[in-house]
């Protein structure tokens, strides 16, 4: 692997309370859209209002965010997850 080769690891939701985290978990693992899914603390990098966060691994996110708008998930922003040279780094999606 080069030195400038990325590895997207996953993605990062966001929310403005640990209520709608706690909320959008469950939505998203009762509809199944992902197996692939941890409430986690917000990376310090990322600014979460609740501190919390869900990080969504495995998943093609090219219709992520339709997906949780369908779903009526109240959320703040997805970020990327990627690692280089084995430092995480976040980016926000479009």
């Amino acid at each position: 692997m080069s030195r400038d080769e990325q590895i997207i690891d996953g993605y990062i939701i966001t929310f403005a309370s640990s209520h709608f985290a706690l909320k959008a978990e469950k939505k998203i693992k009762t509809q199944k859209l992902t197996e692939q899914i941890k409430l986690i603390s917000a990376p310090r990098t990322i600014s979460s209002e609740c501190g919390f966060c869900l990080l969504v691994e495995d998943y093609d996110s090219s219709d992520l965010f339709e997906k949780l708008t369908e779903m009526n998930v109240n959320f703040n922003q997805i970020y990327t997850r990627t690692i280089i040279d084995g430092v995480k780094n976040y980016a926000k999606t479009s």
